[in-house]
């Protein structure tokens, strides 16, 4: 989910999709608490979807743009819900890459007029990085790896998203399976490794197909404001996580914890604050408003 001035964009799967992500607006109604949702946006007349993945994005202007998660492929938004081609992708096979790169790219932030930063993989299960994309000069960089640590390299141990900041330039990546959030700047410097729990990670885990389910989830979502980081906190597994009260966590882009949200009475899986006042939470059925 992610916030745009009155607009909330969310992603989601229905059941039988095959994998189809299906992306729809809702106006916020701040008047009346209440939130306007919009049909599926991208699906044309004949009733085929434009991008088999969509992911949101806002650009350096504020405008919603979409990527193709699956191909990289950019779209601009009109008239709300058509996706519209720009013939550009954020990474095709003109781009100058300095390793083999999967299409898949997930987190992506636009930070000046043909700039972007995202989450990039490489290909069969392999490492992720933090990188930049140049699309004047069709040119792809990486800032860091992310890692929690040198014996867990490949992605999948090392799951989370990253958020960006445009007024501070800086990143910030929240593991899902491990009790840290690492702030980074655009080269890559670290600024400061949070953590917001006890190490509960079991490696062993990694030989059985469903090692999320037997992990604890540290933080689930995150969401920006320019100033803030709201990190949204399990401590538990997938199974307990609709009987479990999470943590919502504010933390300054120095990495300062300003304050912790406990008890919030049901369960959360996704948040996206509208500002440092107001956060929208998804609790599996409804659209929440969080008052902070």
């Amino acid at each position: 989910m992610k916030v745009s001035g009155d607009t909330l964009l969310f992603v989601f799967e229905c059941v039988d999709g095959y994998g189809q992500r299906l992306l729809r607006r809702a106006v916020i109604d701040n008047s009346n608490n209440t939130l306007n949702i919009s049909p599926d946006m991208g699906k044309r007349e004949n009733g085929y979807y434009t991008s088999y993945m969509p992911y949101p994005f806002i650009s350096d202007n504020g405008a919603i743009h979409i990527v193709g998660q699956d191909d990289c492929e950019l779209f601009t938004v009109e008239n709300d819900t058509a996706f519209v081609r720009t013939r550009q992708y954020l990474m095709d096979s003109n781009s100058t890459v300095p390793f083999p790169l999967s299409q898949y790219v997930q987190d992506v932030y636009m930070t000046g007029p043909d700039k972007y930063v995202f989450i990039g993989r490489e290909p069969n299960g392999g490492r992720q990085y933090a990188m930049t994309a140049d699309l004047t000069t069709s040119k792809i960089d990486t800032i860091r790896q992310i890692n929690i640590s040198p014996e867990l390299q490949t992605w999948m141990p090392n799951a989370g998203e990253m958020v960006y900041s445009d007024k501070h330039n800086r990143l910030a990546f929240a593991y899902k399976l491990h009790p840290v959030i690492e702030i980074f700047d655009t080269d890559g410097k670290t600024i400061k490794s949070v953590k917001v729990g006890e190490d509960t990670f079991d490696p062993k885990t990694l030989e059985e197909g469903d090692f999320e389910a037997l992990n604890i989830i540290h933080t689930v979502d995150v969401t920006p404001t320019p100033d803030y980081i709201y990190a949204l906190n399990w401590a538990c597994k997938y199974s307990d996580a609709a009987d479990f009260a999470p943590t919502i966590y504010k933390i300054d882009w120095n990495g300062k914890v300003i304050d912790r949200y406990f008890n919030i009475p049901y369960p959360l899986y996704r948040i996206a604050a509208i500002d440092d006042a107001r956060i929208i939470g998804w609790n599996g059925k409804e659209f929440i408003l969080i008052q902070l």
